[in-house]
C-alpha cells in the first residue's frame, strides 16, 4: 500500500491543508441559523413517515482529569456525585424524543461518548441504560440471546462506547455486556511513558492488555483503539514500539488520529503541551506511513483517511461491499440511519436537520432544547451530502457532471495524479459517470470529498478544521 513513500510525501505538502472530516454536510460551521422546535420536530415526523431504524447518540462530557491533548467537550470534576444531575437532564431530553418516535421502529445503532461513559458507575450504566429500553426499542442482552437462539444474526446491531481503561472496571465491563453493548472503543494515544506523561495520560501497556482479555472473556468482542500521531517526545521509533504492542493486543479496528494542535481553541494545549517536543510535519508523516505499514502488513484492511479493521470485521465487509457511511461517530456499518442525540453538546441529524445542543452546562440544565448551533438541509444539502458520504466512506459515487461541471474541474488534478479515476455509468447517459478513489488516494479523500463541498470554496469560507495528513 505504501510501496511509494515519496509520492507520499508529495501528496502531504500538496494537500495536508485543514480539511473537514466530513461526519457531516454541510459542515457545523455553517449551522447558523436559530433554532426551530417546528421544523425540528417536522423532521421528526418525515423520520417516523420513513419508518427505518434509527441511531442514539448519549454524551457523558464527566472526566477525571484532563488530557492535554483532548479537543472534546469535557467537565473535569476528579470527586463523583455531579453526574447524578446530568443523568437526569438527560432521561428528560430521551424522553422528549421517546415520546416522538414511532415505538416499532428500534435502536439500531447506539454510541456513548464523552468526556469519559465510565465515569458513570456500572449500576449507574445499567439505570440509563435500563431507562432507554422502557422508552425506545432496543435490542437488550437478553433479547439478543433470544435472537441467537432463533437464528438471527443479532450482530447487525452496533452498540458502542467509549472507555478508559484507566477508570474502567470489571465491573463496569459486565455492566456494559448486561446493557446490550457489543464494540468498546479504547484511548490508548500512545503506550510511550514520556508521551504519556506530556499529555497527562499514564496508561500501561500491562493494565490495558488485562482490560481487553477480561472485557473479552465477558463476551465483549469487538474492541477498537484510538492512537494519536503528532504528540510531543514522539518519534518514529518510540511509536513502532507503541504499534508493536498494539499488535500483540490485536484489536479489532484501530484509528491513527493526526493531533490536531489548536491552541487558540483550547488554551489548555497553549499551558500544557510543549510545542518545542512536538514531531515536525516530516516526522509526523513519517510516524503514519510507519504505522500503517505494519498495521496493513499485520493484515488490516485501510478503511481510509486514518482507520483500519481486520478483513472479517463489520466495517471491511461493509466497504467491500459499499454500504459503510459516515456520521459524527465517523465510519459506520449503517447507512440512512437518523441520529438523536441527547447530552452536552450532542448533535442530532434527523432527515437533514442538524442540532448541536448547548456546549455549557448550566445551559443545558436550564433547558436541553436551546440549540448552540442548527440547519435544516435544503435539497442540493442532500444531494451534495450523499456524494461526499459515499467517497469517503466506499471510495466511490456516481455522479452528473452536467451538475458538477464546476465540481469535476477541481476533481481534475486528482485523477492526473492517479488519486482517482473516472468512467462511464452508463453509455446511453454520457454525463453520468462514476468515481473511485484509488488506493493512493484514500489518503487524501478528504481532500476529493471537498471538491463537492459548496461552502468551504466560498470566499470567506471557515478553514479551522484539522489537517488532512
Amino acid at each position: 500500500m505504501l510501496q511509494n513513500k515519496a509520492k507520499l510525501k508529495e501528496l502531504t505538502a500538496k494537500y495536508g491543508h485543514a480539511v473537514p472530516r466530513y461526519t457531516s454536510y454541510p459542515t457545523a460551521p455553517e449551522w447558523k441559523h436559530d433554532f426551530d422546535q417546528k421544523q425540528y420536530e417536522a423532521a421528526m415526523l418525515r423520520s417516523n413517515e420513513q419508518g427505518n431504524d434509527y441511531s442514539l447518540y448519549l454524551h457523558i462530557p464527566f472526566c477525571e482529569s484532563q488530557c492535554y491533548y483532548c479537543g472534546c467537550n469535557v467537565v473535569i470534576s476528579p470527586e463523583h456525585g455531579i453526574e447524578k444531575k446530568y443523568i437526569d437532564q438527560v432521561k428528560k431530553e430521551l424522553s422528549y424524543y421517546a415520546d416522538k418516535i414511532d415505538p416499532k421502529r428500534k435502536i439500531l445503532q447506539m454510541a456513548w461518548g464523552g468526556g469519559t461513559p465510565t465515569y458513570l458507575s456500572p449500576d449507574q450504566i445499567v439505570d440509563l441504560a435500563d431507562f432507554i429500553k422502557e422508552r425506545f426499542g432496543y435490542y437488550s442482552r437478553t433479547s439478543l440471546l433470544e435472537l441467537a437462539d432463533s437464528g438471527v444474526d443479532y450482530n447487525e446491531h452496533e452498540y458502542a462506547i467509549e472507555i478508559d481503561p484507566r477508570v474502567t472496571t470489571k465491573d463496569h465491563l459486565q455492566a456494559l455486556y448486561h446493557s446490550g453493548f457489543n464494540r468498546l472503543s479504547m484511548g490508548i494515544q500512545d503506550f510511550n511513558r514520556q508521551t504519556q506523561e506530556a499529555i497527562n495520560r499514564l496508561q500501561s501497556f500491562e493494565q490495558v492488555a488485562a482490560q481487553v482479555e477480561t472485557a473479552r472473556e465477558i463476551g465483549l468482542e469487538s474492541i477498537n483503539f484510538d492512537l494519536i500521531y503528532g504528540l510531543p517526545h514522539q518519534t518514529v521509533e518510540t511509536f513502532q514500539e507503541t504499534v508493536m504492542m498494539v499488535k500483540q493486543i490485536n484489536p479489532e479496528r484501530i484509528a491513527l488520529f493526526n493531533y490536531a494542535h489548536i491552541p487558540s481553541i483550547f488554551p489548555f494545549q497553549k499551558k500544557y503541551i510543549d510545542e518545542s517536543v512536538m514531531p515536525n510535519q516530516e516526522t509526523k508523516l513519517a510516524i503514519f506511513m510507519s504505522a500503517a505499514e505494519e498495521f496493513c502488513d499485520f493484515g488490516y484492511d485501510f478503511i481510509g483517511i486514518d482507520h483500519f479493521a481486520k478483513p472479517n470485521d463489520a466495517l471491511s465487509l461493509a466497504q467491500k461491499s459499499k454500504s459503510l457511511s459516515r456520521n459524527f461517530q465517523g465510519y459506520t456499518t449503517h447507512s440512512g440511519l437518523d441520529m438523536y442525540s441527547a447530552g452536552l453538546s450532542a448533535i442530532s441529524d434527523i432527515q437533514g436537520a442538524y442540532k448541536q445542543n448547548p456546549k455549557k452546562l448550566k445551559d443545558y440544565y436550564q433547558d436541553h432544547m436551546q440549540a448552540e448551533k442548527f440547519l435544516i438541509s435544503n435539497q442540493d444539502d442532500k444531494n451534495r451530502r450523499e456524494i461526499i458520504k459515499e467517497l469517503m466512506a466506499n471510495n466511490f459515487a456516481q455522479v452528473d457532471i452536467a451538475l458538477y461541471a464546476e465540481e469535476f474541474d477541481r476533481l481534475k488534478p486528482f485523477i492526473d495524479e492517479s488519486l482517482l479515476s473516472w468512467s462511464y455509468a452508463d453509455l446511453t447517459q454520457p454525463n453520468l459517470i462514476n468515481l473511485e478513489i484509488t488506493e493512493l488516494g484514500r489518503f487524501v479523500s478528504r481532500n476529493i470529498a471537498s471538491c463537492f463541498d459548496n461552502y468551504i470554496h466560498k470566499a470567506g469560507a471557515h478553514k479551522t478544521f484539522s489537517k488532512a495528513l
